[in-house]
C-alpha cells in the first residue's frame, strides 16, 4: 500500500509539474502590450476595448493604465516616463499635445506602417482617422474620438421668431439675425453667445477656409482674410450683446441650459451634459459651423491612440491594437460608450450597433458632419504652446467686448506669437 501511495504521489507531482510547464509556455507565447488611456472617467470603454481586441488576438495580453484623470495629466506622465525609460507601448493622448510629445522624438512616425499595410484601405479607414494625429507631412497619431466646435441652440425661442421653424439658418448672418430678433423680443435673453478660446478660434478661422500657420511653421496664418473674418464674426457677436454680459464658461453653460441664452457656440463634447441639464426646460438642437471657405476645416478635439515602443516586434503588436481601435468595432464601444464622436468615417457610416446610436441621439448629427472637415488641433511649435492659448484668448476676448478692433488685435497677436515661437 505504500509504494502505490508513493507511485501515485509522484503521479500527482509529475502532472502538476507538466501543467505548470504548459502554462508557461502559452504565458510565455502570449504578447503583453503596455496601454496607458485616457480620460479615466471612460475606463469602461478602455477596458472593452481590450478586452475585444484580446478575444480577437488571444496571443496578445492588454495591460491597460487608465489612472490617469485627463489629457494633460496623461501628456505629463507620458514626458514623467520617459525620463526614466519606462513609457508604454501604446497610449491614448489629445490631439493638442501631440506636437510637445513629437518635439520629444517621443512618438513613432505611422507613415510607413499606413502605407506597408494592406489591411489599410480606403474601404476601412476613413482619411479623417489620420488627419487628426498628422503634424506637417507626418503622421504620429491616429483618431479615435472627436469634439468640435458646433452650436447649441434654443428650439423654442428659435421657433417662436421664425413663425415655428425651429432650425437655424445655414449663414452667419442668418444665425445672427435670428439671434437679434429673440433678443429684442424677449429682454431677459441674451441671443448668441460665443466661447473664444484658441479652440474656438482655431474653429472660426477654419471654417471661413484659413489656418493658424502655413503648411511648414515658416509664417503665422491667421493674419490673412480668413482670420480677419473669423475676428470680425467675434466682434459682431459682441456687438449684438455679447459684449455687455461676458461670462465664464462656466457661467455661459449654465446660462444657456436654463434658458437665459438661445444660441451657444461650443463644443460638441458638452452635449449630453446639456440635455440632460435642460431636460423639462426646453429641447436643444444642434447645427454644425457655416463652413463657408473652400478649404474649410475645424478642429478636432478629443484623443488619439499613439506608439511609443523602438522594439520592432511589439510595434508590430501596437499596430494590430492600433488599428482595432480605430477600424468599425473599436469605433463602435467609443461611439455608443463615450461622448465622443468616432474618428472613423467608413464605421459611422456602416449599419449597426453605431449607427443605431447615432439614430436615436439626433443631435449628435452636428458633430458627426463636421468629420468630414476635421484636421487636428494645431499646437504652435516650441515650449511656449500654452502660453500662445492663453494670449489668443485674450485678444479674442478684447474684440468680444469690443475694446479692440479685429485687425490690431490680430496684428497685436502675431508679433505676441513671433517673439514665443522658436528661432
Amino acid at each position: 500500500m505504500k509504494v502505490l501511495k508513493i507511485k501515485g504521489l509522484r503521479c500527482s507531482i509529475a502532472a502538476v509539474i507538466l501543467g505548470s510547464a504548459l502554462t508557461a509556455n502559452i504565458a510565455h507565447a502570449q504578447s503583453v502590450l503596455r496601454v496607458s488611456a485616457i480620460p479615466s472617467i471612460f475606463s469602461k470603454t478602455f477596458r472593452a476595448l481590450a478586452s475585444a481586441f484580446e478575444k480577437e488576438n488571444p496571443d496578445v495580453r492588454i495591460d491597460l493604465d487608465v489612472s490617469q484623470f485627463d489629457q494633460l495629466a496623461i501628456m505629463r506622465q507620458t514626458l514623467r516616463m520617459a525620463v526614466f525609460g519606462d513609457l508604454p507601448d501604446v497610449s491614448f493622448q489629445g490631439s493638442n499635445y501631440l506636437r510637445i510629445l513629437s518635439d520629444r522624438d517621443l512618438l513613432i512616425p505611422l507613415d510607413s506602417f499606413i502605407k506597408t499595410d494592406p489591411a489599410w484601405t480606403s474601404e476601412l479607414y476613413s482619411s479623417s482617422v489620420v488627419s487628426t494625429g498628422r503634424i506637417g507631412k507626418t503622421t504620429y497619431g491616429l483618431g479615435v474620438g472627436m469634439s468640435f466646435p458646433i452650436i447649441f441652440y434654443n428650439k423654442s425661442l428659435v421657433s417662436k421668431v421664425q413663425e415655428g421653424a425651429n432650425s437655424l439658418p445655414r449663414s452667419w448672418d442668418g444665425i445672427l439675425d435670428v439671434a437679434a430678433r429673440i433678443q429684442s423680443e424677449n429682454t431677459h435673453v441674451l441671443g448668441f453667445f460665443s466661447r473664444y478660446n484658441s479652440f474656438i478660434f482655431q474653429g472660426l478661422v477654419g471654417c471661413f477656409g484659413g489656418s493658424m500657420m502655413n503648411s511648414d511653421d515658416s509664417r503665422i496664418a491667421f493674419t490673412d482674410s480668413p482670420g480677419q473674418e473669423a475676428m470680425q464674426l467675434i466682434r459682431r457677436i459682441g456687438a449684438a450683446g455679447q459684449a455687455k454680459v461676458d461670462m465664464t464658461t462656466s457661467q455661459a453653460r449654465q446660462a444657456f441650459t436654463g434658458g437665459q441664452t438661445a444660441i451657444l457656440l461650443d463644443s460638441s463634447s458638452s452635449l449630453a451634459s446639456f440635455e440632460s441639464e435642460a431636460a423639462g426646460r426646453f429641447e436643444i438642437g444642434t447645427a454644425p459651423l457655416p463652413m463657408t471657405g473652400s478649404d474649410a476645416s475645424l478642429p478636432a478635439a478629443g484623443i488619439t491612440v499613439v506608439m511609443h515602443t523602438t522594439d520592432p516586434a511589439r510595434q508590430a503588436v501596437a499596430w494590430r491594437f492600433m488599428k482595432f481601435v480605430t477600424g468599425a468595432e473599436g469605433q463602435s464601444v467609443v461611439g455608443t460608450t463615450t461622448g465622443y464622436v468616432p474618428a472613423n468615417e467608413i464605421a459611422i457610416a456602416r449599419p449597426g450597433p453605431l449607427a443605431t446610436y447615432h439614430a436615436a441621439h439626433p443631435n449628435m448629427q452636428a458633430a458627426l458632419n463636421s468629420v468630414a472637415h476635421s484636421r487636428g488641433w494645431y499646437a504652435f511649435p516650441g515650449e511656449n504652446g500654452g502660453r500662445i492659448d492663453v494670449m489668443i484668448e485674450d485678444r479674442a476676448g478684447e474684440v468680444m467686448r469690443l475694446r479692440q478692433l479685429p485687425t490690431p488685435a490680430l496684428d497685436r497677436l502675431a508679433e505676441e506669437i513671433r517673439n514665443l515661437l522658436p528661432k
